[in-house]
């Protein structure tokens, strides 16, 4: 059975997990009009952890294409394994929001037949438009030309 692994910019994704994530947490202080020191303090302590959590993170990422199905493993403390396979996938989007942009990444997210919500997120998939449509050709050659409307 033939693998296709698709190549991630884990530097870039782990530096914007890290600022989303420092973003969040300051949002969130902001909010609840807690002082500028406090905030500094909490800022810096939660540094600590984000400077473990993020490369273990971006290290658990792994998308690839294993025949006809999509698989994406990720997760820190509870690990996720997706198989979605390819007759199920009717979109994939794009998506670069103003800190993905900042950083030069993609998310792709995936959309399949029977769920209102997406079915996965790949972040930091390199060359995005050259996968979305890898995976949109492996899926029109496994089942013809009735899967055109992705």
């Amino acid at each position: 059975m033939q693998e296709t692994e698709f190549e991630i910019d884990r530097n870039a994704v782990e530096q914007y997990w890290r600022t989303q994530q420092s973003l969040l947490l300051l949002g969130f202080i902001g909010f609840f009009g807690i002082g500028l020191v406090l905030a500094y303090i909490h800022y810096y302590k939660c540094n600590k952890f984000s400077r473990w959590f993020c490369p273990q993170q971006v290290n658990n990422l792994r998308y690839w294409l294993e025949g006809n199905t999509l698989r994406a493993d990720s997760g820190v403390f509870f690990l996720w394994r997706k198989s979605i396979p390819l007759e199920r996938i009717t979109d994939i989007v794009l998506f670069q929001g103003p800190l993905m942009r900042h950083y030069g990444i993609w998310a792709m997210r995936i959309q399949t037949a029977g769920s209102s919500a997406c079915e996965a997120i790949l972040y930091g998939v390199r060359e995005p438009e050259k996968i979305r449509e890898l995976i949109l050709a492996q899926r029109k050659n496994v089942y013809g030309e009735k899967s055109e409307d992705a």
